[in-house]
């Protein structure tokens, strides 16, 4: 009998899921060893996804996108990994995750990574904010506190505030020099 590997077969090694304290077993198939790690929906977003969106806002404008209005979350990528309901769940716990991150952040950090993170989207500070408005009767995911909606508007409002009053004085609206002295 000619072994299998020797027609080019691949070898699968799969990890028995096995308690904690336990050890874990591995099992080899025909082939090639390759190993293959496997992680959850919500470790590849965040890692895999999320890492690569400069700014903490730009993150959160990215999974504001894959938003739908109507309440599902999409992403191809994911879908075709682990599935439309466990990449959709780990969608709505990572973008509940960012909005509690941004609602502990200061103001002045987040000033700062308005600025990241429009410059990653290559857009101005405002567009960006414009882009993570909240259409009105759509709450944020993983947020069923009305407190926390508020909360969430009012530091964009202030960001908001904070961009406008940011812009440069110009020339013809500073003050003109005192004469020199003799």
């Amino acid at each position: 009998m000619v072994p299998p590997w020797q027609y080019g077969l691949q070898r699968a090694i799969v990890q028995n899921a096995s308690a904690p304290g336990r050890r874990r077993r591995f099992v080899f198939l025909f082939g090639k060893r390759k190993f293959v790690v496997l992680r959850s929906a919500l470790d590849d977003f965040e890692n895999s996804t999320l890492s690569a969106v400069p700014g903490l806002l730009g993150k959160l404008r990215y999974v504001a996108r894959l938003h739908n209005g109507g309440g599902a979350y999409s992403h191809w990528g994911l879908e075709k990994v682990y599935g439309s309901a466990p990449a959709e769940k780990a969608i709505r716990v990572s973008h509940g995750a960012l909005v509690a991150r941004i609602l502990r952040t200061p103001l002045r950090d987040l000033e700062d990574d308005l600025q990241r993170s429009a410059a990653g989207a290559q857009i101005t500070d405002f567009e960006f904010l414009t882009c993570l408005e909240i259409p009105p009767g759509n709450e944020l995911p993983a947020q069923k506190f009305r407190a926390s909606e508020k909360h969430f508007r009012s530091v964009l409002q202030t960001l908001s505030a904070l961009v406008q009053n940011r812009v440069p004085a110009t020339l013809r609206d500073a003050s003109p020099l005192p004469p020199p002295a003799q």
